[in-house]
């Protein structure tokens, strides 16, 4: 279960949007507005997670597959496990390219908090595999003539459950909607 928050277009923009052919819809439900959100999120991989620890921030671009509505990074490494090892809440952005100069309102983009769970085939190795077979990792590497992952590298599974997403996308009829996860 959701709610959605939609922030009125302020009203010097309006005529201006209009004018563009910009339409902003108001959802009249949370289902109809997480059509477009998935949508969106779905025809998307690369994100850019978030993690800290002791007031320092990194960002690290990821590949990701969204499946219901989790999102699963596979990993071999990095300094985000050690943010994450003492700090679970994560923040990432997906954005599509932007071009304002052919079209000031196609900007599109999400910003997502959540908590992020990690998962290892040596710590846990039945959440590890069940998340890789919910990625379908092994049809992508099957597709490639690669029967398994390289053991050399130290695999793991970044499970991000979202508590909030931002989404704006003017040209689709979105102006800055807020989900948020119930419970």
């Amino acid at each position: 279960m959701a709610t959605i928050i939609q922030q009125p277009v302020p009203a010097p923009v309006i005529p201006i949007m209009k004018k563009q052919g910009v339409i902003i819809k108001r959802f009249k439900s949370v289902k109809a507005f997480e059509t477009l959100l998935f949508k969106f999120l779905k025809r998307n991989n690369v994100l850019h997670l978030s993690t800290g620890r002791n007031n320092v921030v990194r960002s690290t671009p990821l590949e990701y597959r969204l499946v219901e509505r989790t999102f699963y990074i596979l990993s071999e490494g990095g300094g985000k496990f050690a943010n994450l090892a003492v700090n679970r809440r994560v923040c990432f952005s997906i954005a599509e390219p932007y071009h304002p100069r052919e079209d000031f309102w196609s900007y599109k983009g999400v910003q997502v908090w959540g908590t992020a769970t990690v998962y290892s085939s040596k710590e846990n190795p039945r959440q590890f595999n069940a998340a890789l077979k919910k990625m379908r990792i092994f049809d992508s590497l099957k597709s490639l003539g690669i029967k398994e992952l390289s053991p050399a590298f130290n695999y793991r599974i970044i499970a991000i459950t979202p508590d909030i997403i931002k989404y704006v996308n003017p040209r689709e009829g979105v102006f800055r909607v807020t989900w948020k996860r119930r419970g």
